[in-house]
């Protein structure tokens, strides 16, 4: 990073202590009627996430580059949120900080309660979804792309084993401060370098929560399960086998195997089922494409064996399923 990144940052933390750590985010209401959860949520098309913005500020969607950054807080007697927010795969990192109610959210294979003084780093090429939010939620979020700063690589996949963190109040108060600050100068296409010296030193102050500071040296298990997670993310397309990661990692298949069981009490087959039942569902929310080209599309060449695999671990036939989306929107 050049000297001048860091006197920005400096002068930033600097303000943070100065200015007053109490300010709380915009308030969310949920409609009622649409807090229960559902056991088949459908997956969003490509431009999901547009659409859902659309329902409350398509204005401010269209006029921000929202791809490179994006942060929001819902007012409550303007903005409505349907829930639940299907599944989809994130292009961004994203960022949920709760300070009051809660909210359930998915990171990869796994759900999350998050309540107040918590927060939930998910990071770019996660499937995620949010099933829940209780009526007196107030939430940040924000999401960037990987590039966004380009000073320096971001690397978040630390979260991928544990994404959720607890802040204490005076952690939380510094969060909030530099969070109401980007929110400010996002209404100014201008300020993009000063956000980003904002947003560079949130992710600072995240990593300097005493709860974050615990768990900062990793199990080998784990950096070895955050490590083929980082990979099925990617490759899961391509290759189904355990010995394909195996090998990438440079060890056997019996020792990842155990390791991920071990750190999610499950095996690295069973996370390798999961994500291909995920990619599965996302693809058949676009209607142009067939069953036998979903299939074709996560590897498997048999469509009869690919029927009974989705059924296994839905309960559902692919037709089924896709009717069920269908019936749904």
């Amino acid at each position: 990073m050049d000297l001048p990144a860091i006197l920005g940052i400096l002068l930033i933390l600097s303000e943070v202590v100065m200015l007053v750590s109490s300010q709380k985010p915009i308030h969310i209401r949920t409609k009622r009627a649409l807090k229960k959860k559902v056991n088949n949520i459908p997956t969003l098309r490509d431009d999901g996430f547009k659409l859902i913005m659309s329902y409350y500020d398509s204005k401010e969607y269209d006029k921000k580059n929202i791809n490179d950054f994006y942060i929001h807080g819902l007012a409550d007697d303007t903005y409505e949120i349907q829930m639940p927010l299907p599944s989809h795969r994130q292009i961004q990192h994203s960022i949920i900080l709760v300070t009051a109610g809660a909210l359930e959210a998915s990171s990869g294979f796994d759900n999350y309660i998050i309540e107040k003084n918590m927060m939930i780093v998910i990071p770019a090429g996660q499937i995620t979804s949010l099933s829940f939010m209780s009526e007196d939620i107030e939430v940040y979020y924000l999401h960037f792309s990987d590039t966004y700063l380009s000073h320096s690589k971001v690397d978040l996949s630390e979260w991928l084993i544990r994404p959720v963190i607890k802040f204490a109040d005076a952690e939380l108060g510094h969060l909030l401060v530099l969070l109401k600050r980007m929110q400010q100068l996002n209404e100014d296409e201008k300020n993009a370098d000063v956000i980003k010296l904002y947003l560079t030193t949130l992710l600072a102050e995240m990593k300097q929560s005493s709860n974050f500071r615990l768990r900062i040296n990793f199990p080998a298990h784990e950096r070895l399960t955050m490590e083929f997670k980082k990979l099925i993310n990617y490759h899961i397309t391509k290759d189904k086998s355990v010995s394909f990661y195996a090998e990438k990692l440079n060890v056997t298949p019996n020792h990842l195997n155990k390791s991920v069981k071990t750190t999610l009490s499950r095996s690295a087959s069973e996370l390798i089922d999961e994500m291909l039942i995920l990619e599965a569902k996302i693809l058949m929310q676009k209607n142009n494409l067939s069953i036998s080209e979903i299939a074709f599309k996560i590897g498997f060449e048999d469509l009869s064996y690919f029927g009974r695999f989705f059924k296994k671990h839905t309960a559902h036939t692919p037709t089924e399923y896709r009717n069920m989306i269908d019936l749904s929107e």
